[in-house]
């Protein structure tokens, strides 16, 4: 059952589309999006409690809607392009007419892809794609245990968790009750610093699995602008090609 709304917040006006659903059952999700907004609520939820939520959530709406305005355009993965790796842009240059096995390599601060010749340019980006996620997970599954091992000892007193690199849409990283740490695999485009402020937070977790004041007081004892470098993780994500 689907519905329209609007509110006013300021000079602006936001209309947005009700989606309820039998399935949900307590948990109302505002998805924004450049031009709409969608609020996913139980199916009992009433108009009042939803006008209500949008007009709360105002300030957050608009100011995600501007960052979206501000993504870059998406990759088309010919040479030219750049592509990030820790925290860097670097130069990508595509050949065309190549009879190497199609692989991505980094070779002396640049991107390097052997296409085959013949290909159309929508089958060319979608093999140049598919050959970039692939070399970020494997390099995501080098440097991601490296730098597990080297904070452990600075922020628990734990052995050394298990590892996992996963394709997850909505987090960077997560601790599960096991001690099992997973990261992101997009995590190895992002500034050292970022990465070393999300592998210092699932460690905390360790030992606080929630976010309570006592978790960031161990966090800042370990890291004293882990604040300043989650905001910064913030403003880069929307900016990553994948």
């Amino acid at each position: 059952m689907n519905n329209h709304g609007s509110i006013r917040y300021g000079d602006t006006t936001i209309t947005y589309e009700v989606i309820r659903s039998e399935r949900r059952k307590k948990t109302i999700h505002t998805k924004v999006h450049l031009d709409s907004v969608r609020v996913l609520a139980p199916a009992r939820t009433s108009d009042q409690e939803l006008e209500d939520l949008v007009q709360k959530q105002a300030p957050w709406i608009l100011k995600k809607r501007q960052v979206l305005a501000n993504r870059p355009p998406p990759k088309r993965f010919v040479t030219g392009d750049t592509m990030p790796y820790l925290g860097k842009d670097h130069l990508l240059v595509v050949d065309t007419d190549s009879f190497m096995r199609p692989w991505v390599r980094f070779e002396d601060g640049s991107f390097l892809f052997d296409a085959p010749p013949r290909m159309d340019e929508g089958e060319r980006r979608e093999l140049i794609s598919s050959g970039f996620r692939d070399w970020y997970r494997q390099r995501a599954e080098q440097y991601l245990p490296e730098q597990v091992e080297y904070w452990l000892p600075f922020v628990a007193s734990h052995r050394e968790p298990r590892i996992l690199i996963r394709d997850q849409k909505r987090r960077w990283a997560s601790c599960s009750s096991d001690g099992t740490l997973r990261f992101n695999w997009r995590v190895i485009m992002l500034d050292p610093e970022l990465i070393d402020y999300l592998v210092v937070h699932e460690l905390t977790h360790l030992t606080v699995m929630n976010h309570s004041p006592a978790f960031w007081e161990s966090m800042r004892f370990v890291m004293p602008d882990a604040k300043d470098r989650n905001k910064r993780l913030d403003q880069t994500s929307l900016s990553l090609p994948f």
